[in-house]
């Protein structure tokens, strides 16, 4: 009889490293094809943008985004025993995203006793507990109406104030220039602590951060992400002087690269509880390299409201086209 515990063929352990490096190397190759095609996206709507004096592609392409997350989302929650009302979801997430502009750019929100986008989540709410009477069973019938108005809130309403982060400025006439500033930092200082907090963590990790949410982030892969968010921060002002977050001085830029990379994680750990309460490793599989569109901007999903009130306390102040 052959011995349970024959040595392995010569070369099998390198064979597999082999095959785990190319994967790996194909993983990263897809990561860097959707992020240029994302960020080609990005640059075009803000373009867009900038030569109409407008804020609308920006808001296009962010209530887009907030359909796919939305999709996602409720597909997650499908695999417990709620059933969100995925529809009232895919209609006032966009919608609300939309009306937001509507009334940034047009000051509509101050004419009337109630803003469009405020009727629309309120609108959203109500059909929801609606559409609860309308179903055969009560199970479920809490957690069903609180995963869609919390899906509406996480995948809509949280990353669509970068529709404000579009219309704001810190002194001066600057816009629309110093809300795409506002923009394109919230989004690049944010996302660049993952790149740090991986590249650190593969190399120098050892202390883990959270291991019930994430066994792969560490304590020094999150230090290094805050470190790359800080430097990038600086070298864009450094590079253009011109900029408005140039007159915050270095200090406060440090506070809010600091910050940005916190709220950056927490999003990304926060996700990481939702895929796990469902027993999945990724959100969906719409962006290759990275997963599903939710994997792709949950740090955003924290990032945004952090970048968006750090600047209102700062001073900015809301301009409309």
């Amino acid at each position: 009889m052959q011995s349970s515990d024959m040595p392995e063929p010569a070369g099998s352990g390198a064979s597999e490293t082999s095959v785990k490096r190319k994967r790996s190397t194909k993983n990263l190759l897809l990561r860097g094809l959707s992020a240029f095609a994302v960020i080609l996206a990005i640059y075009g709507c803000l373009r867009w943008d900038v030569v109409n004096r407008s804020g609308w592609a920006w808001a296009g392409l962010i209530a887009l985004f907030s359909v796919f997350c939305l999709r996602e989302f409720y597909r997650l929650v499908r695999l417990g025993e709620s059933r969100p009302f995925s529809l009232i979801g895919y209609v006032a997430g966009p919608l609300w995203i939309l009306s937001q502009e509507l009334e940034l750019a047009t000051q509509s929100g101050r004419q009337m006793a109630v803003s469009p986008s405020f009727l629309v989540f309120l609108l959203a709410v109500v059909a929801t507990m609606v559409m609860q009477l309308t179903r055969k069973s009560n199970d479920n019938s809490l957690t069903n109406v609180a995963a869609t108005v919390f899906g509406l809130v996480y995948c809509a309403i949280l990353p669509g104030l970068s529709v404000h982060l579009r219309h704001l400025q810190l002194g001066g006439s600057g816009w629309p220039m110093h809300g795409i500033e506002f923009a394109i930092v919230c989004i690049f200082v944010s996302k660049v602590s993952d790149v740090g907090a991986l590249l650190t963590g593969s190399r120098w990790g050892k202390h883990k951060l959270i291991p019930r949410l994430s066994p792969g982030k560490t304590w020094e892969g999150a230090i290094g992400g805050m470190v790359f968010s800080i430097v990038l921060l600086q070298f864009m002002v450094l590079t253009n002087p011109r900029m408005a977050l140039a007159s915050l001085g270095k200090p406060t830029l440090v506070l809010l690269s600091f910050l940005l990379a916190a709220g950056g994680m927490a999003g990304d750990l926060v996700e990481s509880a939702f895929k796990r309460n469902s027993h999945r490793k990724d959100a969906g599989t719409g962006v290759p390299g990275f997963g599903g569109v939710l994997d792709l901007t949950d740090s955003l999903m924290v990032a945004t409201p952090v970048m968006y009130f750090f600047l209102v306390l700062c001073g900015a102040e809301y301009v409309h086209s």
